[in-house]
């Protein structure tokens, strides 16, 4: 091999070498700003900051009392037998944080002497019935406490179906429980509500769910789920909100 064509041959390794280490920092490059990119869309789509806003606005709602059913009668006895005493369970909003005002379902608290909000920093508070709703299956509260916090109503026929939304609740009795799924519809009716004009999702709701928040992704609260059939989670509209309002002045 000549001393001209061995420096050519040289200077192509030379070459190869440094394209090769180019386009491999080329490539390390474009896959941290891929990485980068997913992990900003990943944090730009978590709800938890929204999650952490609306939560202190819901509370725990527990009611004792005795149902308003016949009583059974025991023909050996000749008297019918005593009331027993029920516990009723599920969640509550605060919608007025200065007048301490929570929504509920109304059949949470229709036949209950006593009244709890159970709090998010774990304040247990003794809870006023003022106005109740049986057409659209809601209720006003009021409690007497500082330092509270509360969700903003939607404005009326603000919804759309499709929309995301937000369940806030405390199905169970496990504590305050988060889910989240799409309007399904509007203008429902369910079941031994007479109110027609329901708003259906289909987050995951279960026993202990009613008097719960659907909120939408923009923190205000769309509704006050009141039952669930099917699979879907039906709730009273702010409208049925406002006209507690209303009511109770």
């Amino acid at each position: 091999m000549s001393r001209s064509t061995f420096c050519r041959y040289l200077r192509w390794i030379s070459f190869s070498v440094w394209d090769l280490a180019f386009a491999v920092g080329s490539g390390a490059c474009s896959g941290d700003d891929l990485y980068r990119e997913q992990r900003e869309t990943s944090s730009m789509t978590s709800l938890a900051p929204l999650v952490k806003r609306i939560s202190p606005a819901v509370v725990g709602i527990r009611g004792w009392g005795v149902p308003s059913e016949p009583r059974i009668f025991d023909p050996e006895a000749g008297v019918p037998d005593p009331p027993l005493l029920r516990e009723w369970q599920g969640a509550g909003v605060i919608v007025d944080a200065l007048a301490g005002l929570i929504v509920t379902a109304n059949h949470l608290v229709a036949n209950a002497t006593v009244v709890k909000a159970l709090l998010w920093d774990g304040r247990a508070l003794s809870a006023a019935v003022l106005v109740r709703s049986e057409r659209d299956d809601v209720a006003l509260l009021r409690i007497e406490a500082d330092d509270l916090h509360a969700l903003t109503l939607e404005k009326p026929g603000a919804l759309d179906v499709g929309e995301p939304v937000l369940a806030v609740a405390n199905p169970q009795n496990w504590g305050q429980s988060v889910t989240s799924g799409i309007v399904s519809a509007l203008h429902r009716s369910c079941p031994g509500i007479a109110n027609g004009d329901l708003v259906q999702s289909d987050v995951l709701v279960d026993q202990g769910s009613s008097g719960g928040a659907l909120v939408n992704l923009e923190g205000r609260m769309i509704g006050v789920i009141v039952a669930r059939r099917g699979g879907f989670a039906f709730a009273a509209p702010v409208e049925a909100v406002e006209r507690l309002f209303v009511a109770a002045q």
